[in-house]
């Protein structure tokens, strides 16, 4: 554990520079005072305590720009500060610098029901939001215990959970856009729901802990609020026990909202204090265990619940029968930081997360530690994605309890990694666990999150210090000495470029490395030391998941069909491990036998392999109610272009250990290099599966649509397959006509009793479908859905047979501002005549697929302009697959950054890769300056 910082070492802000920072804020943004500033000198976490030099509170994106220019020209560092409820030491200000607040940036500046996004400043209240959003249905999903306090900004920067994401998921998946301040005080823009992303560099910034920049404007996207809730209390004799039903109930394929432990420790300090919620004292632990969704089937959901408990050895069970008691219930839960203040005077809240199968071992390890260092422990967790918080009570003023406190803290981390698990699942790393960085990262992976900061933050002026530990050759002036370690498996770090002999022999046997020459390597060793010979000769290599992947004019292909495809299922932790040569077919078959699936279905991909899912990163009409490849993927493996083979990410559910590489390596498409397995997060087969389908004109079809987007059921998904006119139909001006009707259709999947209610209400609700309904029993149960079909058959044709690389084209279409019908309208005219279109209401994308002819007859002109006027209405037009006149790769400001990026992974720049292409490149995408710096 880092010492606590000391306070009272920064000397005050120069008179001069508080002038100049009023000039800019107002005088009520600078704040210098001693007394005032004591109130900044830690975060929650009181371990850690400086006072800094000043605390400097802008009001928008423009003033937050400025502030940055005017510290940095005075090599002044800065820490991003939200509300202090931290609990790593990352919103401590460093030796000599001073923090950036975001509290006066506090306005929700859209809220876009029918999209269900919402724009706000960085310091909007967690809570606050979901009551600006509930008049319409809809709440912001995740919910850290101190929502009621905490900000989206600091949210971002942590990459918050809570109690509720075992069901939604952490903070990551509900941001698509951020306004990002950077070291040198450029504003950036970094996604957007309305741009097609070619590398997420949202997934970098979510969890950066403030090193790579300031986060003042974030775009987050809202979901309906679950109708029905239910809510119970189960109490055991041991946390172990109660950990065990937690396995239980997952294992039984049901999928609560949330699952909460509390151990004897915390019940008793909950029942003392304020926050009593009627838990008994004399219980070992509770489990509160929380269902929601549509009202039919909850009740046989948390009956099944209870009896798995009863089973387990549950002594007590209660189920919440009003709001009332349930808001009871989640008071104690939420408030239990708080209770333990009125009895102990410092308490450190530890956080690591374990594969939920390993809890009843490790809880047991954590409760050894604490007693044999004669030290209070008390639990309280997220069991549900195996989230654990052991609360170590102590008195800061004694320093042999601290060495004691030190001790264990660093044993219980150690226990957490050794059981395959993290050192933080939520709170971050900040000051707190920097020093245990090695114990789930191997220096390449370090180095590469050093290096990335380095793009974002060249000066290494934002938040130096926390997150990561020191340089080997200490280049970060602001970390002390510390150590370099093994990977998160305890093997030395591999990826040495080595072996360049063998790999030089390789391609000379298939005749030279010319643009015919193809490997097809067999385990991952080769694959590194294939890409060090590359990097190393300059050689230009494509990354192909399959022969069928064009050459584009590399040299060298590698193509990695032939990979191992080895499956390491973990039913009981909802998770598995795949190597990439696998077939997803074949995944998905050893899943359905457990009774899991992943629940991905990108369309055309029959025959993909899990590398190649991976790396293309895209999705279908699923991603809205499941999440994309991005959402679901928690670990890889990756061979960097220069032949590193890189460990990211792990096999937890949730995971702030450094900067999010794994979110990003999703949709990387071969440009940071090839990827050897994965580990994905999985869902429990649905039970019953049914599809409603609608047919009608275009404008009715359209504004059904646009109704049932906003409608309280939230389905699997919602299609609209635009039919357009052949040139010998009746109707042949694009707007539809009597022998050329669109359709819309809806998937639902869940248990029986909520499907069959679902379908009748949207039956009732808009009257005239056609119900279609099977019940899943095995991995291929989409294949014959109507939606399915829909999609490939209708938007997935090419020439000669399905959309490929070497067949077409895929076109994505994001409106923006433009008005849906007025798109459609420019795609009837620009559009060869009889091709339909796909229309994902839930995602705001239209997408159409394209035959190499198809492809021919689009006038590239006409095609660049409408790309270029959707960029400019906060749209994007791009090429998901294949290539099309009028779009190009990218070239503005934020592609440069992007191309800096992929350069830590491919320093020789020999990867040739297939980057999205799109048209209006240079817009208003990029890096933009504030308006002052101009």
């Amino acid at each position: 554990m880092t010492r606590p910082a000391a306070g009272g070492d920064q000397h005050p802000l120069e008179p001069r520079m508080a002038k100049r920072l009023a000039e800019v804020v107002g005088s009520a943004g600078v704040v210098t005072e001693p007394g005032r500033l004591l109130a900044y000198e830690s975060d929650a976490l009181t371990r850690f305590r400086r006072s800094p030099r000043a605390v400097i509170l802008p009001r928008t994106t423009e003033e937050a720009a400025r502030v940055v220019r005017l510290l940095v020209e005075e090599g002044i560092p800065l820490t991003p500060r939200g509300a202090g409820t931290g609990l790593s030491g990352g919103g401590v200000a460093v030796p000599g610098g001073v923090l950036v607040g975001t509290s006066r940036m506090d306005r929700i500046l859209t809220l876009d029901p029918g999209r269900r996004l919402a724009r706000v400043q960085a310091g909007v209240v967690n809570s606050d939001l979901t009551v600006a959003a509930e008049p319409h249905g809809l709440h912001y999903a995740p919910d850290p215990s101190s929502q009621a306090a905490c900000t989206l900004g600091g949210n971002v920067g942590e990459n918050a959970g809570g109690p509720h994401c075992l069901k939604y998921g952490v903070t990551t998946r509900y941001v698509t856009g951020v306004t990002v301040v950077t070291g040198s005080g450029e504003v950036v823009e970094l996604g957007g729901d309305g741009r097609c992303e070619s590398l997420d560099l949202v997934g970098l910034f979510v969890g950066s802990e403030g090193r790579l920049g300031l986060a003042t404007e974030i775009e987050l996207r809202l979901v309906p609020r679950a109708r029905g809730v239910r809510t119970l209390l189960a109490v055991f004799s041991s946390t172990e026990v109660a950990g065990a039903a937690v396995s239980d109930i997952i294992a039984a394929g049901l999928l609560p909202a949330a699952m909460e432990i509390m151990d004897q420790g915390t019940i008793q300090a909950v029942e003392a204090s304020i926050f009593a919620a009627g838990y008994p004292t004399d219980a070992g632990a509770v489990l509160v265990v929380e269902f929601d969704g549509t009202e039919a089937g909850l009740d046989a959901e948390a009956e099944a619940a209870e009896a798995l408990c009863r089973e387990a050895g549950a002594t007590q069970l209660r189920r919440a029968r009003t709001e009332a008691e349930r808001q009871a219930l989640w008071q104690g839960r939420k408030k239990a930081f708080g209770a333990f203040g009125r009895i102990t005077p410092d308490l450190i809240v530890q956080d690591a997360t374990v594969p939920r199968s390993a809890l009843p071992g490790v809880l047991a390890r954590i409760t050894e530690i604490g007693r044999r260092h004669r030290l209070r422990v008390a639990n309280v967790f997220h069991a549900g994605d195996g989230n654990l918080h052991p609360k170590i009570l102590f008195d800061r003023r004694d320093p042999e309890l601290v060495e004691r406190v030190e001790a264990a803290s660093r044993e219980m981390m150690q226990a957490c990694v050794e059981a395959g698990g993290t050192i933080t699942g939520e709170h971050g790393v900040g000051l707190d666990k920097r020093d245990y960085m090695h114990l789930v990262h191997g220096p390449q992976e370090l180095e590469v999150m050093r290096a990335i900061q380095g793009v974002f933050d060249p000066a290494g002026v934002w938040n130096p210090g926390k997150m990561l530990p020191p340089a080997p050759d200490g280049a970060d002036s602001q970390d002390t000495p510390g150590a370099r370690g093994k990977g998160a498996d305890g093997a030395e770090a591999k990826g040495e470029a080595g072996g360049e002999p063998d790999a030089k022999v390789g391609v000379e046997a298939h005749g030279g490395a010319d643009e015919n020459t193809r490997w097809e390597p067999s385990s991952v060793q080769e694959v590194s030391r294939l890409l060090a010979y590359t990097s190393r000769t300059g050689t230009p290599v494509r990354i192909v998941g399959r022969d069928g992947d064009p050459n584009s004019g590399a040299r060298l292909r590698l193509v990695a069909s032939g990979l191992p495809g080895e499956v390491d299922h973990a039913p009981e932790d909802l998770t598995v491990t795949v190597g990439a040569g696998c077939p997803i077919e074949s995944l998905q078959d050893r899943l359905a036998a457990s009774g899991q699936w992943l629940p991905l279905d990108v369309p055309c991909s029959r025959g993909w392999r899990v590398g190649e899912l991976v790396a293309r990163g895209e999705w279908g009409p699923l991603a809205p109610a499941y999440g994309r490849v991005r959402d679901l993927l928690l670990g890889a493996e990756l061979v960097a272009g220069d032949g590193r083979v890189l460990q990211l990410g792990g096999r937890v559910m949730k995971n702030v250990a450094g900067l999010d590489l794994v979110r990003a390596v999703a949709g990387s498409r071969g440009r940071w290099g090839a990827v050897t397995s994965a580990t994905f997060r999985l869902m429990p087969m649905p039970r019953a599966h049914a599809v409603l389908a609608w047919e009608g004109d275009r404008d009715a079809m359209r504004d059904l649509a646009g109704r049932l987007a906003v409608h309280p059921v939230l389905p699997a998904s919602l299609v609209r397959v635009v039919a357009q006119p052949r040139e010998t139909d009746s109707a042949g001006d694009g707007a539809g006509g009597t022998s050329v009707r669109d359709r819309v259709l809806v998937r639902l999947l869940g248990s029986s009793p909520t499907v069959d209610a679902e379908a009748r209400e949207l039956g009732t609700d808009f009257p005239g479908a056609t119900v279609w309904t099977s019940q899943p029993r095995g991995p291929g149960f989409l294949d014959d859905d109507p939606v399915t079909q829909a999609v490939e058959g209708e938007a997935g044709e090419g020439q000669g047979g399905k959309l490929d690389h070497e067949e077409g084209v895929l076109l994505e279409l994001r409106c923006g501002t433009m008005n849906g019908a007025t798109l459609e309208g420019k795609l009837a005219r620009l559009l060869p005549s009889g091709r339909p279109w796909i229309h994902l209401p839930l995602a705001g994308v239209w997408r159409v697929s394209l035959g190499e002819r198809e492809v021919d007859a689009v006038d590239p002109v006409s095609l660049a302009g409408l790309a270029a006027e959707l960029r400019n209405q906060g749209g994007d037009l791009c090429a998901l697959r294949g290539r099309v006149p009028g779009l190009g790769r990218p070239e503005g400001p934020l592609d440069l950054l992007e191309r800096r990026v992929c350069a830590v992974f491919d320093p020789a720049g020999v990867l040739d890769t297939a980057p999205i292409l799109r048209g209006g490149a240079g817009s208003d995408a990029g890096p933009r300056s504030s308006p002052e710096a101009k």
